[in-house]
């Protein structure tokens, strides 16, 4: 343990980046939180600061000032840690002042009032792509609905082509679900090149021909009374188009896995409706949709008695916040009506996701839908594929599941 002064520099032994499976992931971080050591450098992935400690991750979410999230190298994520080059995501990748007007482009199209709204379209996709499984008796939950669904949404709303829909899922979708240097995977990659083109080229035709859509309100947000630059347009795009994909997708596959192991709290949501936006809170705690967030150390700076240097990297940990003890009684519990629960999982401060309404509502609307519609589901855990990798997101690539059919 190296000394500064009165700040202290402890060292934990852990590569966050090696986990292939949830419970590896879940059992590395229980060792970070078991040594005690809520803030702490680790010498893997080139050097950076872990933060695990529930008090200590919130507190940095908060601390724009001295954790930013700007990006400074063009081809470095500045809120992951990626080995490839990542579009830039805004408003998320930026720091006040930049970064209101940037956050003001999306706020009032994700507003709980306008997320809201898209409630029936939500159900309308749910029941469409449950419709073409429940006479069949067997599903897969990953490609017949955790995945199609939030695509469908997202980007319904935001005004691209029905028939590029699919396209898109799978590209988002692949990106983490197949090991690099795969076939599957290197697809993937390729088609990521062209939904930015076509990003692009969609948010240029709103700029002559709007529409009544978020690329609309996207293309032709104002900042300080000019409208935004095309580069700045499509970044946000991205984000939001990422960001209303595949972490709802995991977020609800974990849902579905959890409740088809878990008979007492299926039938406890089945009986008691009125219990799911409780238990929809410890779904999020427990199975957060972002397992980690990145940040950089802004100034030379003690926090949480640490010291630590302008430049550093520093990996915030919501998965493990969310399983620290002094904030959560019996944290590594699932416990369905925990109340109170102000859990991590959409971050806090001003870089909380924006889109946590419109995923909130997409969940509800998907997992209530499967315990109306095909409440005895069983999900095989033999059959069950994850990710490769649980760093930053983690999710499930295949979850094939039977129930007893019924007629659409």
């Amino acid at each position: 343990m190296e000394t500064s002064g009165n700040a202290v520099r402890p060292v934990v032994d852990f590569d966050f980046a090696a986990a292939r499976s949830r419970q590896d992931s879940d059992d590395a971080w229980k060792a970070v939180r078991e040594a005690e050591c809520p803030v702490a450098w680790t010498d893997h992935g080139g050097g950076h600061w872990v933060i695990s400690g529930y008090d200590a991750v919130a507190a940095a979410f908060r601390d724009w000032e001295r954790f930013s999230s700007a990006r400074t190298d063009p081809d470095r994520c500045a809120i992951s840690f990626s080995n490839g080059k990542v579009p830039l995501c805004l408003p998320e990748e930026s720091d006040p002042p930049e970064w209101k007007g940037y956050r003001r482009a999306i706020a009032q199209i994700l507003s709980p009032q306008a997320s809201e709204r898209l409630r029936e379209r939500a159900r309308y996709w749910t029941g469409h792509s449950l419709d073409q499984v429940v006479e069949r008796g067997e599903c897969e939950f990953v490609n017949d609905l955790t995945c199609p669904v939030p695509a469908a949404v997202t980007l319904e709303w935001m005004g691209f082509p029905r028939e590029e829909w699919q396209w898109f899922s799978d590209a988002f979708h692949g990106i983490s679900a197949f090991p690099n240097g795969t076939p599957e995977h290197r697809k993937a990659t390729e088609a990521y090149a062209v939904v930015m083109t076509r990003i692009t080229e969609e948010l240029r035709d709103r700029i002559t021909s709007p529409r009544d859509d978020a690329l609309t309100t996207i293309a032709h947000h104002e900042i300080d009374g000019v409208r935004i630059s095309e580069d700045i347009a499509q970044a946000i795009a991205f984000l939001t188009v990422t960001g209303g994909i595949d972490t709802t997708t995991s977020f609800t596959g974990a849902a579905l896995i959890h409740l088809s192991r878990h008979p007492d709290d299926r039938r406890r949501l089945i009986e008691d409706p009125a219990r799911f936006p409780v238990a929809t809170e410890e779904f999020l705690r427990y199975y957060p949709p972002a397992r980690t967030h990145a940040r950089t150390v802004a100034v030379d700076t003690v926090f949480e008695g640490v010291s630590m240097k302008q430049g550093e990297r520093v990996l915030l940990s919501e998965i493990a916040a969310g399983r620290d003890e002094s904030a959560f009684a019996h944290a590594d519990e699932f416990v369905i009506d925990r109340e109170p629960n102000l859990h991590l999982s959409f971050g806090v401060g001003i870089h909380r996701c924006p889109g946590s309404h419109l995923a909130r509502m997409e969940f509800e609307e998907m997992v209530t839908a499967v315990l109306r519609r095909m409440p005895d589901y069983h999900i095989d855990p033999e059959a069950i594929v994850e990710y490769p990798d649980w760093a930053m997101v983690g999710g499930w690539q295949r979850l094939p599941a039977t129930f007893t059919p019924s007629t659409p």
